[in-house]
């Protein structure tokens, strides 16, 4: 019977270190140069060989399938 305190004694003092060591928030800083209504996500212009690999892969393993997104998510597209 003298495990069942040691136990948990050593589950509370592990939860106490958990939580101190927890990071605090950080306040975000307003970057320089952009203002209020731009957007930091820029446009991606579409690769010009992803239709090629599209096909390949469609042809290989069906379309749409995890096979066919793997092999799009190798070549890139």
């Amino acid at each position: 019977m003298r495990l069942v305190p040691l136990l948990v004694a050593s589950v509370v003092a592990i939860g106490l270190t958990a939580a101190a060591s927890a990071p605090q928030a950080a306040t975000l800083a307003p970057l320089k140069g952009i203002e209020a209504n731009q957007s930091l996500a820029t446009t991606v212009g579409y690769r010009r060989y992803c239709w090629r690999w599209r096909h390949i892969c469609a042809d290989r393993w069906g379309w749409g399938g995890p096979r066919f997104r793997r092999c799009m998510w190798r070549h890139g597209c």
